[in-house]
C-alpha cells in the first residue's frame, strides 16, 4: 500500500517532466508582404505617404501602422526604434515620415 502511494505521489513529477521535455511547435509564419499597391492604398493620403509606405512597409502591415495615434515625438521615438532593429530609412526621409505619420495618424 505505501508502495502504491509512492508511486501515485511520483506521477505529477513525471508527467511535468515529460510536459517539459516535448518539442515545443514552430511559431507561425508571417503573413507574405502585401503588394505594394497595396500597401500604399492603405495608407492615408498626405505628403510622405510614398516614402512611409515603401520604407514601414518593408516590415509592417499598414494595420499595425495605421492603427496608432502617435504624436510626433512619439512617432520620432518608433521610427527610432525601428532604425536601431535594422530599418532603412534614408536620412533625407527621415522627418518626412515622421511628420506624415504624426499628421495622418497622430491623437
Amino acid at each position: 500500500m505505501v508502495r502504491r502511494l509512492a508511486i501515485l505521489a511520483l506521477l505529477p513529477l513525471g508527467s511535468l517532466a515529460l510536459a517539459q521535455s516535448q518539442p515545443q511547435p514552430a511559431p507561425a509564419a508571417p503573413p507574405p508582404p502585401l503588394d505594394p499597391a497595396q500597401a500604399l492604398a492603405a495608407f492615408a493620403p498626405g505628403e510622405g505617404r510614398e516614402v512611409t509606405a515603401t520604407t514601414c512597409g518593408a516590415c509592417h502591415s499598414p494595420v499595425i501602422i495605421t492603427s496608432k495615434k502617435l504624436d510626433g515625438q512619439g512617432w520620432a521615438q518608433i521610427v527610432d526604434q525601428m532604425i536601431d532593429k535594422g530599418a532603412q530609412v534614408q536620412d533625407q526621409d527621415y522627418n518626412t515620415i515622421v511628420t506624415y505619420l504624426a499628421k495622418s495618424y497622430g491623437p
